[in-house]
Parts: C-alpha cells; sequence; structure tokens
C-alpha cells in the first residue's frame, strides 16, 4: 500500500511505537482490526527505552509488573529492568504479535487535521506521504520532548552539551569536567556511572527531592526457573507487586492523615540518607522542605554515595550562568566544565500539541486546550472525533505501572472504535467531558500534589493537568467498557 495513496482509507493511524503503540497495535489486531498502521519518528522501537539511553538508565517500576499481563517476560535480569532490557523485550513483542508488516519507523507526523467533507483524519507525514484514516490514536509518551530551561549564555559554551534523553555515546567522559544540570530521575541514575569515568563531577541542584532505598538485585537462576515453568508463580508475584504499589506507594500521595505509608517513607530517606552522608550541612541541602510525595519519590541505591566520592561535587546556591568554559553560580563561583549535561526533564504535555491538530470546523486542538488541557478519561476530548489518546492528559502516575495504565486505556480505545463502527465518528460529550474534569481537579485537591510545594506536576495557576488521583484499580473499573450515554456517535453521509 502506498502511502499517499488518496483512494486508501485506514481504519486506524497509531502515533508511536513505544510500549501504546504496541499495546494498541495487538488490542486492534485482537479486535479482528488489521487496516491499521504504526507510525513512529524514531529509527527503532521502544519508545521512552529507545530515547532514553544514558548510563545507568532503569526502570523505577519493578521489572515482573512492567510489561504487558498477556506476555509476561521470565527472563529479566535484575529486580529493576536495564533500558535495554526493556527495549528488546519491546521488540520481542512487535514479532510476537505480527506488528512489524503495520510498522513504519523514522516517520514523523506534522500534522493532523478532520476533513469536513469526508469525515475522515488527514495525517501529513515528515516523509510528504499524506495518510487518510477513520481514527487516530496518539501513543506517543510524555518522556522524550526534552524541557531545557532558558539559563543566560548556555548558547556560549564550547564544550559538548546534551539533554539525558539525547545521550551522546560517541563522546566518551573519560578525564572529563561533567557540569550536570538537575537532580531528580534522571540525574540520580546518571551521576553514579559517569562519576567512575570523570575526572570530577558537579551536580547542579536546585531543589532536594526525597531518595529511597532501590533495593536492586539479579535475580537468582532458581527464581528465573520459576517465571518460566511455573505460570502461576509469576502471576502470583505479578499480582503482589500490583498490591504492594496500591497499598504502599498510592496511600503516599493522599493528604490529610500521617498514614504509616507515609511515615515508612519517610524512615526510608532518613535512613539512607543518614547512612551515607555525615556531613550536617550536605545533609540539610539534601533534605527537602515539602511533604513526601510531593513530587516524584526516588529510588536509587547509589546517589548519596556517589555524592560522597571526592570527585563529586552538590552545588545548591543556584546558576547564574553559562560561559564558554562552565557554569557561574549565584555566588561568583566559576565551575569549569568540558561536558554539560541536562539532567532537567521533560515537556510531558509538549508531544501533545508539538505537531498541529485541527479538528471540525478547522478548531485546533492548542485552542480546545487554551485554558488547560483536558480529556474525558485521559483518552478523547470533546469536539474532536475519533482522535484517541492513550496516555492524555491526568493519566500520570508515581505509584504504580504506566504499562498498566496503557492496557486499561487501550480497552476503553477499541471500545469506543467499536462502537463507532466502519463509517461512525465518536466523542465524548462536552457535559461528560466537562463533569470528569471536574471530579478529577476535586480528587486532586485532597493530594499531597495540589499542597504548597513546586513541581512539573503543577502549573503556574495551581492546576494539575498530568497526574491521576485515584488509584490503578479505579483506572481498571472505568476503563474496562466505554458508558454510551457520555459519547455522542454520528454516521456522516459519505
Amino acid at each position: 500500500m502506498q502511502p499517499d495513496d488518496r483512494a486508501t482509507v485506514l481504519d486506524a493511524l497509531i502515533i508511536g511505537a513505544g510500549f501504546a503503540g504496541i499495546c494498541l497495535g495487538k488490542s486492534l489486531r485482537d479486535a479482528g482490526i488489521r487496516n491499521f498502521r504504526i507510525v513512529d519518528k524514531a529509527p527503532e522501537i521502544g519508545g521512552t527505552w529507545y530515547w532514553n539511553s544514558y548510563p545507568g538508565a532503569a526502570c523505577d517500576v519493578l521489572s515482573h509488573f512492567y510489561c504487558f499481563s498477556f506476555e509476561p517476560n521470565p527472563d529479566w535480569s535484575r529486580k529493576y529492568s536495564p533500558w535495554h532490557e526493556i527495549r528488546d523485550y519491546a521488540e520481542r513483542c512487535v514479532g510476537r504479535f505480527n506488528l512489524w508488516e503495520h510498522i513504519e519507523l523514522g516517520t514523523a507526523v506534522n500534522m493532523a487535521r478532520f476533513n469536513d467533507d469526508s469525515g475522515l483524519w488527514e495525517v501529513d507525514l515528515a516523509n510528504g506521504a499524506l495518510i487518510r484514516t477513520r481514527h487516530v490514536i496518539d501513543g506517543s509518551g510524555g518522556l522524550h520532548v526534552p524541557k531545557i530551561p532558558p539559563i543566560e549564555g548556555a548558547e556560549t559554551f564550547e564544550g559538548e552539551h546534551w539533554h539525558s534523553s539525547l545521550w551522546r555515546h560517541d563522546v566518551s567522559l573519560e578525564g572529563k569536567n561533567v557540569a550536570v544540570v538537575g537532580s531528580a530521575a534522571s540525574a540520580v541514575q546518571i551521576v553514579p556511572e559517569i562519576a567512575k569515568v570523570a575526572k570530577h563531577v558537579t551536580v547542579f541542584q536546585r531543589t532536594a527531592n526525597y531518595v529511597i532505598p532501590r533495593k536492586d538485585r539479579k535475580f537468582q537462576a532458581v527464581e528465573k526457573w520459576c517465571f518460566r515453568r511455573l505460570p502461576g508463580y509469576g502471576k502470583l508475584y505479578r499480582l503482589l507487586l500490583f498490591l504492594r504499589y496500591e497499598w504502599l506507594a498510592y496511600p503516599i500521595v493522599k493528604t490529610g492523615a500521617n498514614n504509616i505509608q507515609r511515615r515508612y517513607a519517610m524512615w526510608q530517606f532518613k535512613k539512607l540518607l543518614n547512612r551515607h552522608i555525615k556531613d550536617p550541612q550536605k545533609r540539610e541541602s539534601l533534605t527537602p522542605d515539602y511533604p513526601i510525595g510531593c513530587k516524584r519519590v526516588l529510588i536509587s541505591d547509589d546517589y548519596y554515595a556517589a555524592l560522597n566520592r571526592e570527585n563529586v561535587e552538590l552545588e545548591t546556591r543556584g546558576i547564574d550562568r553559562i560561559t564558554r568554559s562552565g557554569v557561574h553560580t549565584r555566588d561568583g563561583t566559576a565551575h569549569e566544565a568540558d561536558v554539560l549535561i541536562y539532567a532537567t526533564g521533560f515537556d510531558t504535555q509538549g508531544h501533545h500539541v508539538d505537531r498541529r491538530i485541527t479538528g471540525p470546523g478547522s478548531r485546533t486542538l492548542s485552542e480546545a486546550w487554551s485554558d488547560a488541557p483536558v480529556a474525558y478519561e485521559g483518552c478523547m476530548v470533546a469536539g474532536f472525533p475519533n482522535y484517541h489518546f492513550v496516555t492524555g492528559p491526568n493519566t500520570g502516575v508515581g505509584s504504580t505501572s504506566l504499562i498498566f495504565m496503557i492496557e486499561q486505556s487501550a480497552r476503553l480505545i477499541v471500545s469506543c472504535i467499536r462502537a463507532a463502527g466502519k463509517n461512525g465518528l465518536i466523542a465524548p460529550t462536552a457535559e461528560a467531558m466537562q463533569a470528569y474534569n471536574d471530579e478529577i481537579q476535586s480528587a486532586l485537591s485532597q493530594t499531597v500534589w495540589a499542597t504548597s510545594c513546586h513541581s512539573w506536576y503543577k502549573r503556574e495557576d495551581g492546576r494539575i493537568t498530568v497526574l491521576y488521583p485515584y488509584n490503578a484499580q479505579t483506572y481498571r473499573k472505568r476503563h474496562v467498557a466505554m458508558r454510551s450515554e457520555d459519547f455522542e456517535i454520528s454516521r456522516p453521509a459519505r
């Protein structure tokens, strides 16, 4: 099939060949829908785990819960999977689910617009091709659009520099002075690894983070044997991991009570900090001044230990500017650097609007979200029929596996596609979407994320458009099937 054959119409176009795209591809095939395509701007499978290949990159969710429930992996090497194993697993899933015939890599989406006359979506690809499709499924993740803060003089730096998600594997850090801007999730994995080879590493911390032990280790041979030979063992182990996140991790984000889970997390943090950091001043610098859970709780077995190395320096005085040869802090101190690494996170909503999405009546998604990003159950937007999000607004989680959430979203999306039928247009009603958003925002106000601390979770106006306020069980229940009363289905003449 030629991609720009105007007479050809796909049933669905999936954007992204990471876990969301793979899950939706399998779900469509299981539903008997084979006329679809998956496109991804990356040259390889993996999504987040293709882009994030920095030293020490690994998942913060336990391995046997960071895989599809319908495709368990008995061969994880560790309790927390390194990035290359996750990417390899994703590629194996593509083969196992017969998805290669649907995938086109190295193909970015420039624009998606709804044709009012035909009732179809027309998608322009970066290679010049035009795709006509009944449904568009946005399966792009939120951890691939780098967010680099504006720092005076950054453009003048003469050394090598890059964002953590665009790691320069061709540049050796051996014997180099390295400046790491940021001290959150990526940095706590990067710093211990590069400190082993770099001459000197300076970590520029703006805000302290809570860090608790990862307790990572290799799986023993007998454990792998049990996962491979005893299916019931793997299912029970996965269930226990699910309950662990539901009962131990999720309650930390709730406000209104000093619950045992929060006290236990604080005890873990203090024990880890006190064990590795003996200098009272440094310990104070590494102690957050906000409630635990307000920002992402980090897990690491070696970050604090790395900060004790003679060649590692923690800098908390704030960056004033960047010069040709390094970083100057606000007190006037110059930190010489050969390499500058930005571990500064991502634009978690930018991946939805970094391409122009235009719905009926030439209304763009940016216009619809001019106040704030809103999507019914995180999956669809009123006024944009047959356009679906796998991990849309308010689907982010810090207390369970995103792959679990993806599976639930896939179930609802496929239900909507089947309900629309061959030529139907389906979208949530504006009333249903508003009611859902009102409920979500009310529930979010009862979480620690809504407290006084500043985080990437929360916008300047205090609104939280990234995170889901309920637990994973609730998300599953709400995505089992579509509630027909919340949708409008029309069948335009073609």
